[in-house]
């Protein structure tokens, strides 16, 4: 079996060096369990801190580009075009994946196929304090555009077969991954939950989901609707007094 860990990369120099020793533990340990790690990075010309932290690591990387991109969407999907595993995900450099986690998905995947699998995301601050355990349960179609669209995308894999067949992400700046697991269900792709924590996803005010622009919300709303939400349901109600009141305050 082999893996492939999609890395976009863009000025974040305080939290992409503990990233990449995640990544090189990894490594250690897909060898332990027979398993190939595949590690793709995509850097948007980040200033000079890191460039030095790239080089240092270069030894991980099967593919280290250093170009422009449009945009997180972009690198991923430049990524996605190069994947050599049957499965594939992308880490953000703030973020990491368990290594007890990503051992539960590879166990699963080595009796079951399945076109998504994923599992439960511990959510920590910018210095690694743990903030909290975070699960989007079983969801579906449904509930995700009429109820509740918590996704769990960090430390999930996706299955490269499947996913040649519905295409790249979208170019949303915010809730890419959201329309792509949509499109997955829309798609009646086989999607498999753990229950194990796969991923630490860092939670801070600089980042995206910590900065509280409406246009995550907004981008959250548009999809919803394009792929049946309602405009009377729980979520689209939720959504619309979320974004006012980050509008006003």
């Amino acid at each position: 079996m082999r893996l492939s860990i999609i890395i976009p990369s863009y000025n974040q120099f305080q939290f992409i060096e503990a990233t990449l020793k995640n990544i090189a533990e990894l490594k250690e340990l897909a060898k332990e369990i027979g398993v190939e790690l595949e590690v793709i990075l995509f850097d948007n010309q980040s200033n000079q801190p890191v460039q030095d932290i790239l080089k240092k690591y270069s030894h991980l990387f099967d593919v280290l580009k250093i170009e422009p991109d449009k945009g997180q969407y972009d690198a991923i999907n430049k990524g996605i075009t190069l994947v050599t595993g049957d499965y594939w995900t992308w880490l953000n450099t703030d973020d990491l994946i368990d290594k007890k986690g990503i051992t539960e998905i590879i166990t699963c995947l080595k009796t079951s196929k399945p076109d998504y699998i994923y599992g439960d995301i511990e959510t920590i601050d910018e210095y690694g304090n743990s903030l909290s355990m975070n699960t989007s349960g079983h969801f579906s179609l449904y509930s995700l555009t009429h109820q509740d669209a918590s996704i769990s995308q960090p430390g999930s894999f996706f299955k490269t077969k499947f996913t040649k067949e519905i295409g790249l992400l979208s170019a949303y700046k915010f809730a890419f991954d959201y329309e792509y697991i949509l499109r997955i269900l829309k798609n009646n792709g086989n999607v498999v939950k753990i229950n194990a924590v796969v991923a630490q996803f860092r939670y801070y005010t600089l980042s995206k989901s910590g900065s509280r622009n409406p246009q995550f919300l907004i981008e959250q709303q548009q999809i919803a609707k394009k792929y049946g939400g309602s405009r009377f349901s729980r979520l689209n109600i939720l959504l619309t007094l979320r974004i006012i009141k980050r509008k006003l305050f």
